[in-house]
């Protein structure tokens, strides 16, 4: 998969690209609904012997739309979305960044640039994309600005249980840690990336050493507790329980929660290495204990709990 990064003075028609079926959005989560507009791009680029593409954003457009928002908190950051898009076997993604002046600039000269201007011959979007100042363009009246150079599929409102799929619900879903619901609209798991970093060794003593994973503030997180987690290291795969969170029983205040995961029959040395954290189910929520023998006893319970649930699914 090829990436581009473009910006609203990109010189687009510079680029020298094979003409295109996009998906176009911002696909926050690639979750079912999402998939479902890149996948009909990638079938309609079959069919058509065209390239498939995905055109996003960057940042999230509510870092620059809503001035008290300074930071964004994604369920797939850019680097997770890319593999998740290569993955899924796409020719090329188109990067846009989104700014003040990508902000104001008419749908009109959004559809010259980022769609004529990159070759796109056939556009795929939800029923609810917009684009252009105040998202003025929609896929209803594309029609009018693309003047016959370029055709469009309009994906209906994709559901679950009656209800719309959609970043917002799976942001309020792990607010909650119900990351099984979440990981049925993704259509695989919830899933965060993190280096491990040096800790307080303090599982260590206790009979569960831990790996503290240095998660990228980019990452939106569930709930704090404790989870069912597996975890990909290199060519390996391990099962073991994480506690993200502040660990009250030991701390009076944190400034950010911390994932630690202690991994079940492995004795390796994992610092500063790369570990992919998928996360399957949440047993109970952080909680303080009177004494590291009452945390120990918890511990056990939660890893026999744990295992039974690996040992079931």
């Amino acid at each position: 998969m090829k990436t581009f990064r473009l910006t609203e003075s990109s010189r687009t028609k510079d680029l020298k690209l094979d003409p295109s079926v996009a998906a176009v959005g911002f696909f926050d989560g690639v979750h079912r609904g999402h998939q479902q507009v890149i996948e009909t791009a990638k079938s309609e680029a079959q069919e058509q012997g065209l390239k498939s593409a995905v055109m996003t954003f960057d940042p999230h457009p509510s870092v620059v739309l809503k001035k008290e928002k300074q930071h964004a908190h994604y369920i797939t950051p850019l680097p997770l979305k890319q593999e998740i898009l290569e993955d899924m076997g796409i020719d090329y993604l188109f990067v846009i960044t989104f700014d003040q002046s990508l902000a104001s600039l008419s749908p009109q000269k959004f559809v010259d640039e980022f769609f004529v201007g990159l070759h796109v011959e056939h556009v795929v979007a939800g029923f609810d994309f917009s684009y252009g100042h105040k998202g003025q363009g929609s896929m209803d009246n594309l029609p009018e600005f693309a003047k016959g150079r370029l055709e469009q599929t309009v994906i209906k409102k994709v559901e679950k249980d009656e209800e719309k799929i959609s970043s917002t619900r799976i942001r309020s879903l792990l607010d909650r840690g119900e990351v099984e619901e979440v990981n049925q609209l993704l259509g695989r798991t919830f899933t965060v990336t993190g280096n491990v970093i040096q800790g307080d060794r303090r599982g260590r003593t206790i009979g569960f050493p831990t790996a503290n994973v240095d998660v990228s503030p980019d990452y939106y997180i569930p709930k704090v507790g404790v989870y069912a987690v597996s975890v990909d290291h290199k060519d390996f795969t391990y099962y073991g329980m994480a506690n993200l969170g502040v660990k009250p029983t030991f701390h009076e205040t944190a400034d950010q929660p911390n994932l630690e995961i202690h991994l079940f029959d492995v004795d390796e040395d994992l610092y500063d290495q790369t570990l992919k954290v998928h996360f399957h189910r949440m047993i109970r929520d952080e909680q303080k204990f009177n004494g590291v023998e009452e945390l120990i006893k918890q511990l056990k319970q939660d890893e026999a709990t744990i295992r039974e649930f690996f040992r079931k699914n």
